[in-house]
């Protein structure tokens, strides 16, 4: 399980001491996987605190600083559920490292935060980058500077100062009132009249089957190469005047924090501690969290919405542009 201490201590003796550490933590642990009635939740904390290990190993290999302290922050907290499944105590709480810099220990809250020339989000902080936000001070050290005064922004094209959602619905009436007029002009005043009263059933139709078919084709393509089952770990409960909904969380090596929102009948339903949902990272940043089910749900989805999408688009390209064709190829 150990990497070579040579390598390891050319790189950042501090660092690789703790990543050593943490595997003779690992290799001296009394907990058997295989031992008669072991709780397969602990066997996931068992081989998730491995996993971090090797994560870590490879982060350090890469001179990823900021990588090992999340892979071994994600590795402690793994173990910390295992010693608390198998002794039958309360899990421990999960605590994401300082979003600034992992060296500053776990987070004690969670506050907004708005990057340059980027948009608010709230990110978990130690008590210290607290107070360092609150007073505005300068650029915190892990290189993500605090929100200060910038100047005005430059003045923006026209193509970038234009409102195309206002531009969209008159565009497409312009559009099909010169298509029916073509149609006209070429003697099918009848199939002018269809297009203009319902040729955009099938071309909306279309659209919203295309969409729907792309975007779960995309997230079953990447929940079958990248995705994993893991738990999400109950967070708070929301209601409305006619909703009540329970929220998990998952939380990556990175302190990431990924919502999993079920409705419930009502109140007096009580949530389950964790629940098993799929998480699926993502190619180069965050990720998304997916239910259980959706390993079922999203192939339906692709099966429902293909034949939808063949038939309103092969009807619309027969009466949008096609029937312009057949009547100038007569």
């Amino acid at each position: 399980m150990r990497y070579s201490r040579k390598h390891r201590a050319r790189r950042d003796p501090e660092l690789a001491a703790e990543v050593t550490a943490f595997g003779e933590l690992l290799a001296v642990h009394p907990f058997q996987p295989g031992a008669a009635g072991t709780p397969p939740e602990a066997i996931a904390d068992w081989a998730r605190a491995l996993d971090a290990y090797e994560a870590a190993g490879r982060a350090l290999r890469r001179d990823g600083r900021e990588d090992v302290l999340r892979h071994l922050d994600h590795g402690m907290y793994a173990m910390g559920c295992l010693e608390s499944r198998v002794t039958g105590g309360p899990l421990p709480m999960r605590l994401p490292l300082c979003f600034f810099d992992p060296r500053h220990g776990p987070s004690t809250a969670e506050v907004p935060w708005t990057p340059p020339d980027g948009t608010p989000r709230r990110v978990p902080v130690c008590a210290a980058d607290k107070v360092r936000l609150r007073e505005g001070s300068l650029p915190i050290a892990s290189g993500h500077p605090a929100r200060r005064q910038t100047a005005p922004a430059p003045s923006l094209a026209l193509r970038d100062r234009a409102d195309w959602d206002k531009l969209a619905v008159p565009g497409a009436i312009a559009a099909f009132l010169g298509y029916a007029l073509a149609l006209f002009a070429v003697g099918e005043a009848g199939w002018g009249i269809v297009s203009l009263a319902a040729g955009h059933v099938p071309l909306g139709l279309a659209l919203l089957s295309g969409m729907a078919l792309f975007s779960s084709a995309s997230t079953l393509w990447a929940l079958i190469h990248r995705g994993h089952l893991t738990e999400a770990a109950f967070d708070r409960s929301e209601e409305t005047s006619s909703q009540h909904k329970h929220v998990h969380v998952v939380t990556d090596v990175s302190g990431r924090r990924y919502e999993h929102v079920r409705k419930v009948s009502g109140p007096t339903v009580k949530p389950l501690p964790y629940r098993r949902v799929w998480y699926v990272p993502g190619r180069r940043d965050g990720g998304v969290v997916l239910g259980a089910w959706a390993v079922l749900g999203l192939p339906v989805a692709v099966l429902v919405a293909l034949p939808i999408f063949t038939v309103s688009a092969a009807a619309t390209l027969y009466l949008i542009p096609g029937r312009l064709f057949i009547a100038l190829l007569r």
